[in-house]
């Protein structure tokens, strides 16, 4: 998950427990950089369309949409490290784990070695530093050296664990402007990933110049509601997916900010469709690019169905938006906020559902 999520006011930050530094932060009260009550009084299919079989989805997301994606037919089914280290559970292999690394840090480490060992592919951030590192100091150069070797040491990695692609972002959620202030305005965000994304060309890291690296540009789904997103986007030509985290928090949030005790969900859940539908009419409308659903993830509720329903309408909204090439679970919390379920029989059950559909057996492959 993004590191935290708080309000656009007050944002928190989380650590995450899987690497050496924390991530970005997270916004908003009533709708989480994923998540949060619309006012919707009662779940619903999140989907915006008839669910389409598993060979129509096959179908409709092969050709250039899954060369850029570096996806095969079908949607890759993943979760943060947490998830991957439970996948027996589910019964499978995740295809995708989410990873979070920051500037000076190496690629890998041996838990995220062996997952990759296993075939598993990994969306992975490179995420600066705020009070040490700035958009700026990237652009002019001066952490060449550092990025260089960061991009390299993902590309080795793919060759060496014959993963056909692996997906690599820039600061994800940098639109959680009160965390990333520091860093820059999004103007120079802009101008440090056009400068990233050239190293990464210039080496012939980038899966159109010979490589195995996928660029996915991950922000909170509010970028794309509040159309922010525009004051962030790179452009087409060095940007193959884009990306949005966002959560089903139950009100999670409003309970933290008014230091109120939360244990369950107590506001109606926000549909996916409302999380991430201007998501994909977004890139639609930007040269019909890939989707990734980069965390995602629900509270429990007392009545457990609840979250079981919020899985399956999930499930519901992949299907039936064939721009959606990866979705993955965010199976952690940021306390009040628990979004994990391996512990929980029903919600567990459900999302091992998702995880055999027929059209979640996308794999990543070559362009």
């Amino acid at each position: 998950m993004s590191e935290g999520r708080g309000t656009s006011a007050s944002p928190v930050r989380r650590p995450h427990r899987w690497r050496v530094a924390p991530a970005a932060a997270a916004v908003a009260v009533l709708a989480v950089a994923g998540g949060g009550c619309s006012g919707n009084s009662a779940p619903h299919s999140g989907g915006t369309s008839a669910s389409p079989s598993a060979g129509d989805v096959g179908r409709q997301r092969s050709g250039a949409m899954s060369a850029m994606a570096g996806v095969s037919r079908g949607v890759m089914f993943g979760g943060d490290v947490p998830l991957a280290m439970a996948q027996a559970k589910l019964g499978r292999k995740l295809a995708i784990v989410r990873v979070y690394d920051h500037l000076g840090q190496p690629f890998s480490n041996p838990k995220i070695d062996r997952i990759m060992a296993g075939g598993t592919t990994v969306a992975v951030s490179l995420d600066l530093f705020p009070g040490r590192d700035t958009y700026s100091a990237i652009a002019a150069g001066r952490e060449d050296a550092a990025i260089k070797s960061w991009l390299t040491q993902v590309e080795r990695s793919a060759v060496r664990y014959h993963l056909a692609a692996i997906y690599v972002t820039f600061e994800h959620e940098a639109d959680v402007l009160a965390h990333h202030r520091a860093l820059g305005t999004p103007a120079q965000f802009v101008q440090a990933w056009d400068h990233i994304h050239q190293l990464a060309a210039t080496a012939h890291l980038n899966w159109t110049d010979g490589g195995r690296l996928h660029w996915v540009l991950i922000l909170t789904h509010f970028a794309y509601i509040d159309g922010r997103v525009s004051r962030f986007w790179p452009g087409t030509h060095e940007v193959d997916i884009v990306g949005a985290d966002g959560y089903n928090t139950g009100g999670c949030r409003v309970a933290r900010a008014h230091h109120t005790h939360f244990t369950t969900g107590k506001t109606p859940p926000e549909t996916p469709a409302s999380l991430f539908g201007k998501l994909v009419r977004f890139a639609a409308s930007h040269g019909s690019l890939p989707v990734f659903i980069a965390e995602w993830g629900s509270v429990a509720y007392p009545d457990a169905n609840v979250r079981v329903n919020w899985i399956h309408q999930m499930q519901a909204f992949v299907q039936a938006n064939p721009e959606i090439t990866a979705a993955l679970y965010w199976d952690s919390q940021v306390p009040p906020c628990n979004y994990i379920i391996n512990d929980s029989p029903t919600s567990l059950s459900a999302l091992t559902s998702m995880a055999h559909a027929p059209d979640m057996q996308g794999r990543p492959t070559g362009s």
